[in-house]
């Protein structure tokens, strides 16, 4: 199996290849255009084309990649461009260097190494499908249960099966908010809706209730947190 391999440093003109290209981008952040979409690139990010794919590079400052492109269909099986982060280690990066860096050595070592790299991400890909379908669940455990005052988090996150600590960290990077703050910004929406269609009939402490608050002091305090006002003005401003 032989691949091709290289660093390229400048912005490239709309092609395809025969094969899968992998991008690993080393430095500086663009864009690249494929038939489908967008997607933002950076340092830490790799991208898996799929043969057959017209795409090109957009970069807004110098950006450096490498690229390997080869025969990995007994290992991929991609309908569509896909883009992956690196591990925190970066290990991904350092493949991609070292088979750069051992581009001209034998064959079957250079393919060795391209094996090894290609396996890597398909790890990271089945890893990103989990993630992701553990925090679609522990989203939809939230907004189903969210009136409920006992709603017992770390039990919902302990569910997914991964440890407390790293789904945690993989909420935020994900929604871009703690689980606590996902909960509180989902309660309070939901009683500025209430506010909004019950103001002349609901008291506010029942619609504290209703989205999952006992204390009210707490819940006006959650409130303005949030909206920047207590529920009282936001309720005589409706």
């Amino acid at each position: 199996m032989s691949y091709l391999i290289n660093k390229i440093d400048w912005l490239s003109t709309v092609h395809k290849h025969s094969a899968y290209e992998i991008i690993v981008h080393i430095s500086g952040r663009g864009i690249l255009h494929t038939e489908e979409k967008d997607f933002n690139v950076s340092p830490g990010k790799i991208i898996i084309v799929p043969p057959g794919t017209f795409h090109n590079a957009i970069a807004d400052e110098e950006m450096i990649r490498i690229y390997i492109c080869g025969d990995f269909n007994q290992i991929f099986n991609l309908s569509s461009t896909v883009i992956i982060s690196d591990n925190a280690e970066r290990d991904g990066a350092s493949l991609a260097k070292m088979i750069y860096n051992n581009r001209y050595e034998n064959p079957d070592y250079v393919a060795s190494l391209c094996n090894a790299f290609a396996h890597f991400l398909v790890q990271n890909l089945k890893m990103d499908d989990d993630i992701g379908t553990a925090i679609r669940e522990i989203i939809y455990e939230i907004t189903t249960n969210f009136s409920d005052c006992n709603i017992n988090l770390c039990h919902i996150l302990h569910k997914s099966g991964y440890s407390e600590d790293y789904i945690r960290s993989q909420f935020k990077k994900h929604t871009k908010k703690t689980p606590t703050e996902f909960l509180s910004d989902i309660r309070i929406r939901h009683a500025r809706y209430l506010i909004d269609i019950y103001r002349n009939t609901l008291p506010l402490c029942e619609i504290a209730e209703k989205c999952g608050y006992t204390d009210y002091v707490y819940f006006s305090r959650k409130f303005k947190q949030i909206t920047g006002m207590s529920p009282q003005k936001y309720k005589d401003l409706c």
